[in-house]
């Protein structure tokens, strides 16, 4: 093929073309390569999406599919929900947001979506809560401390973060609401 003549194939039509070959595929063997194929579409749409395509723009693409059978654009969708709900993490909660709203276009399942932005609540005003009872407690004793070797003043605010009191909370704490947020999104990928 010349550059111009060059076309991209999907894993679906390489795997096509070799079953020919061999003296084809069985309707089983195609609708599990087509799965494959979709599996990987619904995972690059989630990536594109979070890296700024916009819903609209995903439509689009899942509109590329519609001459597919309905149960194969289901597939495709029910992949770009679960790519999606891999992503949701409570280290970057920033990120959620935008997750929950494509999940929410695709998925029409609102109280989950909202189960799962409480948890990201709760897990970050818990985390607060316990960095700042730790600020106090440790706080004091670490000015103390600093004052005897003759540190002291406003300005000095020891890093508590770094203290094996806030590591053991936090990890404690990230465990916990892990486990709530794994159940959450389980319900939602049992689409």
């Amino acid at each position: 093929m010349s550059g111009d003549d060059k076309e991209l194939k999907s894993a679906f039509d390489i795997a096509m073309e070799r079953a020919q070959k061999l003296g084809g595929l069985s309707s089983e063997e195609k609708k599990r390569l087509k799965e494959g194929e979709l599996a990987e579409v619904g995972d690059a749409l989630g990536k594109r999406y979070l890296s700024g395509l916009p819903i609209r723009d995903v439509e689009l693409e899942l509109g590329k599919y519609k001459e597919d059978r309905q149960i194969l654009i289901s597939y495709l969708i029910s992949y770009l929900l679960s790519s999606l709900v891999d992503k949701i993490s409570l280290a970057n909660p920033d990120d959620v947001e935008k997750i929950l709203e494509a999940i929410r276009h695709f998925s029409k399942r609102p109280k989950v979506i909202e189960g799962i932005r409480d948890i990201i609540n709760e897990y970050q005003i818990a985390l607060e809560q316990a960095r700042q009872e730790i600020q106090g407690e440790l706080g004091t004793a670490k000015r103390k401390e600093l004052a005897k070797k003759g540190i002291s003043g406003s300005a000095v605010e020891p890093a508590v973060e770094a203290s094996p009191e806030w590591l053991e909370t936090s990890q404690h704490l990230l465990s916990e609401y892990q486990k709530r947020l794994e159940g959450t999104k389980s319900s939602l990928q049992a689409l």
